[in-house]
């Protein structure tokens, strides 16, 4: 495969609806959205910074794929370096007319349930969100904690008491709560049934491990995403008995590839993984999407659905229905930008 043409369009565009967390709320996106193109025509699509894409159209690059880490220096780079594997691999797919996924070892489902995000929602306000989101088929949620042990058990527990049965509670910390605020708030809401404490403290905390340990040993499953970047850290984390579930983020581990090898180290130890993109467009979404269906159904909602409107400069093949995502039939990962839109909406790479 020879890449002929790189294009980069370098596109801000406003969140909307989205919730808050304890990093705050954002207001606006900005991204740099790549295309490839090789000498029959066909494409790749990826999120991407500009300089590395470009020397790709070099002559010596006669394999991409392999030569991903040679063309720039990725450390503290995940992201730029998880949209160039997924460019090249969608290239990959496009050129054979195969899905993604066979990259990563074949479908093995064609739907995913997807979560709702209920951020840092007053108690009243989740309520009424998670009634609205019931009716359109959405039965999994993600609250937002981490910032008022008091506070936070309150609303997990007003949660419980208005859906008691038919909901799926998964709660996140993003690390904000130190250790003993952890074990205090996992006191506080008893056997109120939650699917999972993802991140309960944050990795730098002195016995972050070991509060992982205290919590799941009080009966919470302990889901893990800012201490979890690469395979060694998936290793590492079995290894101490510390986690359950795995957050996999596509732009935290460097790519498809990376990612399906994390979420089979937990595979292997009887655990299990969710994938999410909660700030990407359909393109990036769309490789997420492609490794979560090359894993075993576990009846597990991911979080792939936290969308803000694409379809201003994107689009996908894959379709939202009672809330799954059902996959589209094709080629690739299933997404691609729409070069008119991007041209009007960007500054152009040439």
């Amino acid at each position: 495969m020879k890449i002929a043409r790189t294009d980069v369009w370098l596109v801000e565009t406003p969140a909307t609806g989205r919730t808050p967390n304890r990093y705050g709320t954002v207001t606006r996106l900005k991204r740099a959205i790549i295309r490839l193109e090789d000498e029959d025509g066909n494409e790749g699509w990826g999120e991407i910074l500009r300089g590395v894409a470009k020397r790709l159209e070099e002559p010596a690059t006669a394999d991409p794929l392999a030569s991903i880490d040679a063309l720039a220096d990725f450390t503290g780079q995940p992201a730029a370096r998880s949209g160039l594997e997924t460019a090249i691999l969608d290239l990959m797919g496009n050129e054979s007319g195969r899905p993604l996924s066979d990259w990563l070892g074949g479908e093995k489902r064609r739907e995913l349930a997807m979560d709702s995000p209920l951020g840092l929602l007053s108690r009243e306000e989740a309520v009424e969100k998670i009634r609205r989101s019931l009716d359109a088929g959405v039965s999994t949620f993600k609250l937002k904690v981490g910032m008022d042990v008091e506070n936070d058990a309150e609303r997990v527990l007003g949660i419980r008491k208005a859906y008691p049965e038919g909901v799926r509670l998964r709660i996140d910390a993003n690390g904000g709560f130190r250790s003993d605020e952890a074990l205090r708030f996992c006191a506080r809401i008893g056997d109120s049934t939650v699917e999972h404490f993802e991140q309960p403290v944050g990795p730098g905390e002195e016995e972050c491990l070991e509060t992982f340990r205290k919590i799941r040993a009080m009966g919470i499953p302990v889901a893990v995403d800012e201490s979890l970047f690469t395979p060694d850290d998936a290793r590492r984390l079995i290894k101490e008995e510390a986690a359950d579930v795995a957050v996999i983020k596509l732009i935290k581990c460097g790519g498809p590839l990376a990612a399906r090898e994390i979420a089979g180290i937990f595979a292997d130890a009887g655990k299990t993984a969710v994938f999410s993109s909660p700030y990407e467009s359909f393109i990036a979404k769309a490789a997420g999407v492609a490794v979560a269906l090359a894993m075993d159904d576990d009846g597990r909602a991911q979080e792939l659905d936290h969308m803000v409107p694409e379809s201003d400069f994107a689009e996908w093949r894959h379709r939202l229905s009672g809330g799954k995502l059902l996959r589209g039939e094709g080629a690739g990962h299933g997404a691609r930008g729409l070069c008119r839109r991007l041209d009007a909406l960007s500054s152009r790479a040439s």
